[in-house]
């Protein structure tokens, strides 16, 4: 131990153990008032805390939300049942849609302004008569359920052009379009998406009946019913709190001992919602489980203090406060080492400029900030005031444990032989091999239709595959800019340039349509003559004029100047691929026609957000792998101030990352913000096993110990602990599997695999990694069985600070 390593432990131990009492007054003081704020604890959801705001594209996409709109946006789809007859054209269907429409106008943080369905004012139709254009509403506003109005309404319809947009292809269904606000205008207060999302139900609710579905997508949607699900991730917590429990008993031995590191943890979790809450900031649906992540790793810190500590009283024969104390000296540096490393490796997720990512891992910083201090302090002071009642039979169990353990540690010290470790070295090459080809097939971004948050058979995603199947303009959208000279809509040129861009983007594949202003107008020309197809051009002139008039303006497809012309790109899905293809294929038509006075600007639209997220996390996903284990290698070098230690340490965990990602890549699970934290958390617990067996080894192997009784030492101290808490973290994670949230089933997945690969790295590994740089400067190894002698000297070998 270094001269500052020594200075931190003498001063952490007067401040811990001086006035233990006091110390231990303040914290549970401080405990109680965290409680108090979580309690007060809020959800927290923002659309635009999806939204990498530093990105180019949302830089476009700031510049024109006012003129333009947003990309928040909810979808109300009014259809016929299966096998119901009859189209849209009914009183009754017509009556639904009307208050349909009217209930999302009065929907808390709705832009009024951009509410759209055949019923509000912007939705217009135009057609030729003898005198020229003839213009009007879609759904007149004398409306009245009259046969003769019925008529007129279908053959609106007809001439409006908004079969596919706002109504069903087979005219057996209708939709209301709205925009949603960050801020409710009304209050001025940040938008509550789970009221929305209530409110949305309700409208289901009220209005779906035996003749008529509603089907409704949206953001807000989305954060209702992950929100919804919170009854199910508590139910996980207190399954996973249970279980904890129960293997603790097991492993203690004492219901005692086994509440005190769920205790630990529990005030961890504690610690980091208050402090959510000190911050100013909430609970977001999407970062629901970190605080499941921090009690994952509080217990583990916490079983190796009470590991250490019933070895000290059970072996050594210590007193409760002399066995603290001798495991607090033991443990300090290497836990606190440990869990800073967790601390920086969550932080370093703060590169990606997301602050639903960058929120998280503050949350989680936090958290384990917090665990320093409850595993670190708290702990050692209640275990220094046990009492065992009858220390003789309490000691007979524990060595009667370590007598049966034994067995298991030295068939497992094995691999720090050449017999063992050689074959294990060529597995972890085989594996590293494997996942290093599978890394270039891991997508950024969703890797299948609808939501991925939540089950492909929920209710929202069936609404999704509704919605697509029956409207050609699909349920995403993205938005190009034309950003051309003023009054370009009357240039020929220019109008050309954005009429070829819109064919170029209808014959990309995985476009469902396009929606511009020069098809529009080619429209209203063709209409002049009696909709000639030959007449579907544009003139060469300056008549354009005359054609790009009668467009509403409420189609959002100029702006008053005519300098911008957005370009509406309906694609089938916002799949990664999908979204790629087209976005190359928008910036290879833009590096194809410079000079021709227009640019092409991305984007706006949610294609528009995902394109932008996915490049950001392609971009910095990098990165942040490379800071975690950089972290990692330079924290494991200032604890040890050992290559063979970073060596041993770092390699397990970088080939359970790779593997990760090669599982990831396997089962389609694609890298965003929902599942990009999983390495950083994966990696948290793997550095815990590794630096807390190692810490042991290095000590035997300072004593010129042989490798294979030096990791046997290892083993005995804090092998059963490393064990025990991966078998608690795979029970608790397991049911994760059944949750309702797709995103918590495939964590709960990654989150399994990297639990066992860090077990085995830790555990077998390691060692093989120590044989392979070690074993030419150590004794050779000891007798493959240890007599009894032997035994009883470890056993009996005092602890070394």
């Amino acid at each position: 131990m270094g001269r500052y390593a020594e200075r931190i432990l003498r001063s952490a131990e007067v401040l811990v153990y001086a006035r233990s009492g006091l110390t231990f007054a303040i914290l549970m003081a401080f405990t109680l008032a965290m409680a108090v704020l979580a309690s007060r604890l809020q959800p927290d959801a923002g659309f635009e805390k999806q939204i990498p705001l530093d990105h180019p594209y949302m830089k476009v996409f700031k510049q024109y939300e006012k003129a333009f709109g947003g990309a928040n946006l909810i979808s109300i789809a009014v259809m016929l049942k299966p096998g119901v007859p009859g189209d849209i054209y009914t009183p009754d269907f017509l009556d639904t849609l009307h208050k349909v429409t009217d209930a999302v106008f009065f929907l808390p943080g709705v832009d009024r302004s951009r509410v759209t369905s055949l019923f509000t004012p912007g939705v217009r139709y135009m057609e030729v008569v003898e005198d020229g254009f003839s213009t009007g509403d879609v759904i007149p506003r004398n409306y009245r359920p009259t046969p003769e109005m019925l008529a007129q309404i279908r053959s609106n319809v007809g001439k409006a052009g908004v079969i596919g947009r706002l109504v069903s292809l087979d005219q057996r269904g209708a939709m209301v379009t709205a925009e949603l606000l960050e801020h409710d205008p009304s209050t001025g207060k940040k938008l509550d998406y789970r009221a929305v999302a209530d409110k949305l139900e309700a409208i289901r609710t009220q209005y779906e009946n035996d003749r008529f579905d509603i089907r409704i997508i949206g953001f807000a949607k989305v954060v209702g019913d992950v929100s919804d699900a919170g009854h199910e991730v508590m139910m996980f917590f207190a399954i996973a709190l249970l279980a904890t429990f129960a293997l603790l008993w097991m492993f203690c031995g004492s219901w005692r001992l086994a509440t005190l590191p769920l205790f630990a943890a529990l005030c961890a979790v504690i610690w980091e919602l208050g402090l959510l809450k000190l911050t100013g900031f909430g609970l977001d649906p999407f970062a629901i489980l970190v605080p499941f992540l921090i009690l994952a790793i509080g217990v583990s810190h916490g079983v190796q203090y009470v590991n250490a500590w019933r070895y000290e009283v059970a072996v050594h024969g210590l007193a409760s406060r002399d066995a603290s104390i001798a495991t607090f000296r033991q443990l300090f540096i290497p836990g606190t080492v440990a869990i800073l490393t967790d601390v920086i490796g969550f932080a370093t997720l703060a590169f990606i400029k997301i602050d639903i990512v960058r929120e998280m891992a503050f949350n989680a910083a936090m958290g384990m900030a917090a665990v320093i201090i409850t595993n670190k302090m708290m702990l050692p002071i209640v275990l220094s005031w046990a009492r065992v009642r009858d220390v003789d039979a309490f000691r007979a169990r524990q060595q009667r444990r370590v007598a049966l353990s034994d067995r298991l540690w030295q068939r497992l010290s094995a691999f720090a032989t050449a017999r063992a470790a050689i074959p294990t070295l060529f597995v972890a090459l085989l594996a590293l091999s494997w996942a290093l080809w599978m890394y270039p097939k891991l997508i950024v971004g969703d890797r299948q239709a609808g939501v991925p948050e939540l089950r492909p058979d929920s209710r929202y995603n069936v609404d999704s595959r509704a919605i697509g199947r029956n409207f050609a303009i699909g349920v995403d959208i993205l938005k190009v800019f034309a950003v051309t000279k003023q009054y370009g809509c009357v240039d020929p040129a220019t109008m050309e340039t954005i009429d070829r861009f819109a064919w170029h983007m209808q014959n990309t594949p995985g476009v469902r349509s396009v929606l511009s202003l020069p098809q529009l107008a080619k429209q209203v020309r063709s209409g002049w003559f009696e909709a000639a197809p030959k007449w579907r051009v544009l003139p060469r002139t300056q008549s354009l004029s005359e054609l790009v008039s009668p467009i509403p303006s409420q189609l959002g497809l100029s702006n008053p100047d005519c300098s911008v012309m957005p370009v509406l790109i309906f694609t089938r899905d916002h799949r990664a691929t999908t979204i790629s293809q087209i976005v190359d294929a928008v910036k290879t038509f833009q590096h194809d026609n410079v000079g021709q006075g227009v640019d092409f600007k991305l984007a706006s639209g949610n294609v528009g957000v995902w394109a932008a997220t996915n490049e950001e996390i392609r971009a910095r996903e990098l990165l942040v792998i490379i800071w975690v284990h950089a972290t990692l290698a330079l924290f494991a070098w200032l604890s040890f101030r050992s290559g063979v230690a970073v060596l041993c340490i770092l390699t397990p965990l970088v080939l359970c990352s790779l593997m990760t990602y090669g599982l990831m890549a396997t089962l389609g699970i694609g890298m965003k913000p929902a599942t990009l934290p999983v390495a950083a958390f994966g990696v948290g617990i793997g550095v815990d096993y590794s630096i807390y067996l190692w810490s042991v080894f290095s000590r035997r192997l300072a004593e010129r110990t042989s490798l294979r009784e030096a990791y046997f030492d290892a083993l005995r101290h804090t092998g059963k602990a490393v064990i025990f808490t991966s078998a608690s973290l795979l029970l608790s994670v397991f049911t994760w599997l059944f949750s309702g949230l797709q995103f918590q089933a495939d964590m709960g997945l990654l989150l399994l695999f990297m639990f066992s690969t860090n077990l085995l790295g830790a555990i077998v590994l390691l060692p093989a990694l120590a044989w392979l740089a070690l074993h030419r400067r150590l004794p050779p190894d000891a007798p493959a069985a240890h007599d009894d002698s032997r035994k009883e000297a470890a056993a009996s070998r005092p602890e070394t600070t």
